[in-house]
């Protein structure tokens, strides 16, 4: 597999390739194709210039691309530099240029008040013809402005940024500790598991079954199993977590011990009815579950070897499997249809209904 880097910046190359070079694949940089385009960063948002950069390289390369943008918050000054970081000082501002504005504009300001954020948000694009979404991540490194610059590695703000829990910049620590705690590491970090599972799934072709509650999702299922084709279901895995103790300890710290019965097992009726009547709590139900049940999808994927895989799963889209998949079928119905089936299918009380048809994303926008 080759990834192309969207990027001329030497230093972010090298920092790059050192989290991401033992996946086993082909790291390609400006330098090996020809009149690589040069591309204007006009976004209004970090993540609309990564995106913008890793969208310009698919297109110029036909490959998969990875693009960042990184930038320094500083609390004193209102969130600046932030998308301005790389030309704080002027257009062909260099380093050195931009470290001198910041500090001359933090003179004087006492230690208390130089809190200041380091974010990267990371852009992987798709090869230009894939109809599924490209995926965005983003690492942030909490610290504060220094008094005046230290160190003579790393590159940028470097010398002037001193992370939370060191007494040292990042210009003084060697890059392979700068790669477990900065920004840039803890983005390329998720980005190394997307890219992880886009090498697992080569020559498998993934259709994603999606739909909300008792809209027929199942039924189609069904379909593809009796014709033949391997379909995995995120219900039957998630049930299979719900078993797990490490699973429970969590659920019930976080819901209470009210989910479990005398058996100690996790009543799934009670959860819904805590986490669909808040959204906070369902955000934090979803947190935990999704990345095991994936985690268990993968798992399966990898341990066999089918060439057509259908995974079922209500929340591809709000999960974000969708970048993972080829196809998409949306399973919908009439609002009616669905509301006399969750009736009829589940014990659902009357003033729960509404929390569970609220909870997803609605039909229309799954389809959209």
């Amino acid at each position: 597999m080759e990834l192309v880097l969207a990027t001329r910046n030497p230093d972010k190359i090298r920092e790059i390739k050192k989290v991401l070079g033992d996946l086993g694949i082909e790291i390609l940089t400006f330098e090996d194709f020809p009149q690589f385009p040069k591309i204007k960063e006009d976004g209004s948002t970090l993540r609309e210039n990564a995106l913008l950069k890793a969208k310009e390289a698919t297109k110029f390369t036909g490959k998969l691309s990875l693009a960042d943008d990184s930038g320094l918050e500083v609390e004193w000054l209102g969130g600046a530099p932030g998308i301005y970081s790389s030309r704080f000082a002027g257009e062909n501002a260099s380093y050195e240029d931009n470290n001198r504005k910041l500090l001359s504009l933090l003179k004087n300001v006492p230690e208390p008040k130089r809190k200041a954020t380091f974010r990267c948000v990371i852009a992987i694009c798709r090869p230009v013809g894939s109809r599924i979404k490209d995926k965005l991540v983003e690492g942030v490194c909490q610290g504060k402005s220094t008094t005046h610059p230290r160190g003579k590695g790393g590159f940028g703000y470097d010398p002037v940024f001193q992370p939370e829990g060191l007494d040292k910049t990042f210009a003084e620590i060697p890059l392979e500790e700068k790669n477990k705690i900065s920004h840039r590491a803890r983005a390329l970090n998720k980005a190394r598991e997307i890219l992880q599972q886009i090498i697992k799934k080569k020559n498998k072709i993934l259709i994603g079954l999606t739909g909300n509650i008792c809209t027929g999702k199942s039924t189609v299922a069904d379909y593809y199993e009796k014709w033949g084709v391997k379909v995995i279901k995120a219900d039957e895995i998630g049930h299979k977590v719900l078993e797990r103790e490490d699973v429970k300890a969590a659920l019930s710290q976080a819901f209470g011990k009210e989910i479990l019965n005398f058996q100690d097992r996790i009543l799934r009726e009670r959860i819904r009815k805590v986490a669909f009547s808040d959204h906070d709590k369902l955000k934090k139900l979803n947190a935990l579950l999704h990345p095991l049940i994936k985690e268990e999808i993968w798992r399966i994927l990898t341990g066999g070897n089918y060439k057509i895989v259908v995974i079922e799963a209500a929340l591809i889209f709000e999960a974000g499997w969708d970048f993972f998949m080829d196809k998409i079928i949306v399973v919908y119905c009439s609002r009616e249809k669905q509301l006399e089936r969750i009736k009829k299918k589940t014990n659902l009380s009357f003033e729960e209904i509404p929390g569970i048809l609220r909870a997803p994303l609605s039909q229309e926008e799954k389809i959209k």
